[in-house]
C-alpha cells in the first residue's frame, strides 16, 4: 500500500508552543503509517524529527522579506513536484501564503492549523489564506476565524495542543538526578516559567520579577526560573539582574531556550504560565498558576478548567495580571500542605491524559486530510471559461441569492463550466458556492485571471449607475475595458441600467457599452434608456432578472425558522426597508404605523426582514421601536435560502428590496413596492401589479388602501402575481441559454 505523503510547512523549528505541536504532530502521523516532509527554516528540533523518520528541508519560511519569500516559493514548488506531494499542511501565515499560491499552479490539497488570533490588520489580513479546510487549537480561535477572517464554520476544525504524557511525566523527577541541571538548593521552593520569551508573550516573566522580593522573603533559597528566548530576553535578563541585586542572592535564573523542557519542568513547585508550556507542566504533575499575555486565570482547579480550555489555556478575555495576584497564589500553593499539592498536580496529570494526547490531536488532523482528500479537488484559479463581476461579497442576500441563480443556471446547462467570480470576500463565495473567487480590488490577480478567461460576465443587478457612486460605475466599466483589450468577450448579464445623473459618466458609458458583444436586460427600461443615451451594442435583449430561476425554497424549514422566532406561520407578512439617503423624515413612522394598522384590523403579525444587515437591521429596529404593537425582526437567518421560503410563506410583503419583491413574486406572494429607486417601479409595471408608491409618498393612509385592497381581492391578485413570475422565470433562463452560445463563438 503507498504511503500517503503529507508537507508540512511551518516558519520554523526553535523552540516554542506552535513548533512543539508540529513536532509532536509529526512523529504521530509518522507512526500511523503517513510519509511526513517538513520544511522550515530549522531549528532546535530538527534532529527529533529526523531521529523519527521525518524528512525535513530548510526553507526560509521565517520571515516576509521579499527574496526569502521567493526563494521560499521555489523551494517548496521544488519539495512538492519532487515527492509528487497531494497534501499540504501549513502552520503559519507566511506558509500558508505561499502555499496558497502554490496550490494554484500545483493543484495539490492544502489545509491549515491556526495557532493563535492573527491580526487582520493591512497588510497582514491579505497575507492570511486558511486552505481548503483548517484546524482552530481551541473554539475562540474558531469563533475568530469566522467573525474576522469570515471562514466558513464547516470549514473549521477543533484540535488540542497534544502532549507526550510519556516524556511529560511525574517519572522525570527520577530521571533528572541523572542529568547535568545545576538548579540552586532542590530542597527549597522552585518557580518555573517556559515560553518564547518575546514580547507578546513575556508579561508574566514580568511579573515574577516584580513579584520575588516578596516571595524570596517569605520562602527562604526559592528560585525562580525562567526559561525561553526570544526578543523580549535582554530586558527581562536586564530587570532579573537588578531584581537579584535588590535580593541579595541570584533568586532569578535565565537559562535561554531549552529542548529538555519536560527535566526543567519535573523540579518546579509551582509553574506559571500560558498556553502549550502549561499542558506540558500539568502532564509533569505540577500545580498551576494560569497567567499570560492576554489574560490571568489564576489556580487552575475543576472550577476553571473550562475557561482555560475555551481560551487554548491562554485566558483571552479573563482579566489582566498583576505582581500582586500573582505572588498571592503562588504563596497559596506552597503553603499548602506537599500532599496537597501532589493532589494538585495528579489532577492536571489525569486532566491531560485523558483529554490532551497527541494520539488524539493527530487523528482530528488525519480527519480533516480524510475529509479534504474524499472531496473533488477544486480548480486552480490560473484559468476560467466565465469571469463574474458583480456587486457579490457584502453580505447582501439579494446580490448573494442572484449569483447563486447565476451559477445554478450555468451549471445545470454546462457542468463542467469554470466559472471564477470578482468578490469582495472570496473565501466566503468560494465555500457558499463551489467556485472559483478572487478579491475583487486584487487588480494583478484580475488580470492574470482575464488574460485566461474567454467570457466577462458583468451583473446581474444594478451595477451599472451612478446612483451609488461614480466610482462604482467607474470599478465596473474600468473590468468591461480591461477584458476588451484582453481579447475577452463581455457580456451585461440581466442587468438594470441607471440610473444616471452625470453627463461625464454618460459618456463613460457610451465608450463601453457600445463595444460588449451582448446585454440582456431585466426590464424594458433599461432597454429605453440605453436607446435615449444612443447606446447601441450589438445585442440587446430584454429578458428578466436572474433571481426568477431560483428553485422553490424549502418551505419546511421555513416553518420551523419562523415557529423559532415566535411567528404562526399562517398570518403574518413581511417588510423589509433599507437606509436609504433619502428617506423622508416621516417615512419610519408611517411604516410603523402601517403596521401596528394591520396588527389591529386585520390580526396580523409583522416579520421585518434586514436583507443586507449593515444597512436594514438598524432601520428596521427603529420602526419596531415606534411601533406600539410587537412585531419580529429576522435578525439571523439560518442560511441564504431562508428569506426565500420566509416570504414564500407570508401572506404579503412590503419592500424596498428589489430582490424581496422577486421572491414573493416567484411564490405568488401579493406585493406592496416601495419605489426609492426607478428599478422598483420598473418591476412592479413590468408584472401589471400597481401596488406601489414612492419612500417621499409612502403614507398611511396610501398604505393601509393597497393592504385592503389586495386582502379584498387576494386569491385572484395573488394569481396574477403567480403567472407574471412563471413568465419572468421562463426570461430568466434565456440568460444562461445567450451566455453560453456566446461562450461557445469564442472557442
Amino acid at each position: 500500500m503507498t504511503r500517503t505523503k503529507i508537507l508540512i510547512a511551518i516558519m520554523s523549528m526553535e523552540i516554542g508552543g506552535a513548533e512543539t505541536h508540529v513536532l509532536e504532530l509529526c512523529k504521530a502521523l509518522q507512526k500511523k503509517g503517513m510519509q511526513v516532509y517538513v520544511a522550515s527554516n530549522g531549528g532546535a528540533y530538527e534532529p527529533e524529527l529526523t531521529e523519527c523518520g521525518v524528512i525535513h528541508y530548510k526553507v526560509p519560511l521565517h520571515n516576509k522579506q521579499p527574496f526569502n519569500i521567493i526563494d521560499a516559493y521555489k523551494a517548496l514548488k521544488k519539495i512538492i513536484v519532487t515527492h509528487d506531494i497531494r497534501l499540504v499542511h501549513a502552520h503559519a501565515r507566511i506558509p500558508a501564503f505561499i502555499c496558497g499560491f502554490l496550490q494554484r499552479q500545483l493543484n495539490f490539497r492544502f489545509v491549515t492549523t491556526a495557532h493563535w488570533v492573527f491580526t487582520t490588520k493591512f497588510p497582514y489580513n491579505l497575507l492570511s489564506n486558511w486552505g481548503e479546510k483548517s484546524l482552530a487549537v481551541s473554539e475562540d480561535i474558531k469563533e475568530y476565524l469566522i467573525e474576522h477572517y469570515k471562514v466558513p464554520k464547516d470549514n473549521i476544525y477543533v484540535t488540542i495542543n497534544g502532549v507526550d504524557t510519556e516524556k511529560f511525566s511525574p517519572s522525570a523527577e527520577k530521571a533528572i538526578k541523572s542529568t547535568k541541571l545545576e538548579l540552586v538548593g532542590q530542597k527549597d521552593f522552585c518557580v518555573m516559567f517556559t515560553a518564547r520569551m518575546d514580547k507578546d508573550r513575556s508579561l508574566a516573566a514580568h511579573l515574577l520579577i516584580e513579584s520575588a522580593p516578596l516571595l524570596c522573603s517569605r520562602y527562604n533559597g526559592l528560585s525562580i526560573y525562567l526559561i525561553g528566548a526570544g526578543d523580549d530576553f535582554d530586558s527581562v535578563q536586564v530587570r532579573a539582574n537588578s531584581m537579584n541585586e535588590q535580593i541579595g542572592y541570584e533568586a532569578i535564573k535565565m537559562t535561554g531556550a531549552q529542548v529538555n523542557i519536560h527535566n526543567w519542568l519535573a523540579m518546579a513547585d509551582v509553574f506559571v504560565g500560558a498556553s502549550r508550556s502549561v499542558l506540558e507542566a500539568m502532564s509533569v504533575g505540577k500545580p498551576i498558576v494560569a497567567a499570560g499575555n492576554e489574560g490571568y486565570l489564576g489556580l487552575i482547579s475543576e472550577e476553571n478548567l473550562p475557561t482555560a480550555i475555551a481560551t487554548n489555556f491562554c485566558y483571552r478575555g479573563c482579566g489582566e495580571a498583576n505582581a500582586e495576584q500573582l505572588a498571592a497564589d503562588i504563596i497559596t500553593i506552597l503553603d499548602m500542605p506537599r500532599e496537597k499539592r501532589k493532589s494538585m498536580g495528579k489532577f492536571g496529570r489525569e486532566f491531560i491524559l485523558q483529554n490532551y494526547s497527541v494520539d488524539k490531536m493527530a487523528n482530528d488532523a488525519i480527519k480533516m486530510y480524510d475529509t479534504v482528500l474524499s472531496t473533488a479537488c477544486p480548480v486552480p484559479v490560473n484559468k476560467t471559461d466565465v469571469l463574474v463581476s458583480g456587486y457579490y461579497g457584502y453580505n447582501n442576500s439579494g446580490d448573494d441569492l442572484l449569483l447563486k441563480s447565476i451559477v445554478q443556471d450555468l451549471k445545470k446547462r454546462r457542468e463542467d463550466i469554470i466559472i471564477t467570480v470578482l468578490s469582495m470576500r472570496p473565501k466566503e463565495t468560494k465555500a457558499q458556492y463551489g467556485i472559483n473567487a478572487i478579491y475583487r480590488f486584487n487588480f494583478i490577480k484580475i488580470f492574470l485571471l482575464m488574460k485566461q478567461t474567454k467570457l466577462l460576465l458583468t451583473g446581474g443587478g444594478s451595477v451599472i449607475q451612478d446612483l451609488t457612486s461614480t466610482h462604482s460605475l467607474i470599478y465596473y466599466l474600468g473590468i468591461i475595458r480591461l477584458a476588451r483589450r484582453l481579447g475577452v468577450a463581455n457580456m451585461l448579464y440581466a442587468n438594470g441600467i441607471g440610473p444616471i445623473r452625470n453627463a461625464k459618466n454618460v459618456e463613460r458609458m457610451r465608450n463601453e457599452l457600445s463595444q460588449v458583444e451582448l446585454i440582456t436586460l431585466r426590464e424594458e427600461a433599461s432597454k429605453v434608456l440605453l436607446t435615449d443615451l444612443q447606446i447601441k451594442a450589438p445585442k440587446i435583449i430584454v429578458t428578466a432578472d436572474p433571481a426568477f430561476s431560483l428553485s422553490t425554497p424549502n418551505l419546511s424549514a421555513a416553518k420551523e425558522e419562523l415557529s423559532e422566532i415566535g411567528i404562526d406561520a399562517n398570518r403574518f407578512f413581511c417588510i423589509a426597508i433599507r437606509s436609504w439617503r433619502y428617506n423622508p423624515s416621516g417615512f419610519e413612522l408611517n411604516i410603523a404605523r402601517f403596521a401596528d394598522y394591520m396588527v389591529r384590523t386585520h390580526n396580523y403579525q409583522v416579520l421585518f426582514v434586514p436583507m443586507r444587515p449593515s444597512d436594514d437591521m438598524e432601520i428596521s429596529k427603529r420602526v419596531m421601536a415606534l411601533m406600539s404593537s410587537p412585531a419580529k425582526l429576522l435578525e439571523h437567518p439560518r442560511n441564504l435560502d431562508s428569506i426565500r421560503g420566509i416570504v414564500a410563506l407570508s401572506a404579503f410583503t412590503v419592500a424596498m428590496r428589489l430582490h424581496t419583491l422577486i421572491y414573493a413574486i416567484n411564490q405568488g406572494v401579493p406585493i406592496i413596492g416601495l419605489v426609492y429607486d426607478p428599478k422598483v417601479q420598473w418591476l412592479m409595471e413590468s408584472i401589471k401589479q400597481p401596488f406601489y408608491v414612492t419612500v417621499e409618498n409612502a403614507r398611511l393612509d396610501i398604505l393601509t388602501d393597497f393592504a385592503n385592497k389586495i386582502l379584498a381581492d387576494y386569491d385572484n391578485i395573488a394569481k396574477s402575481v403567480k403567472a407574471a413570475g412563471e413568465l419572468s422565470q421562463t426570461l430568466a433562463e434565456q440568460n444562461a441559454d445567450l451566455c453560453l452560445e456566446l461562450l461557445d463563438s469564442r472557442d
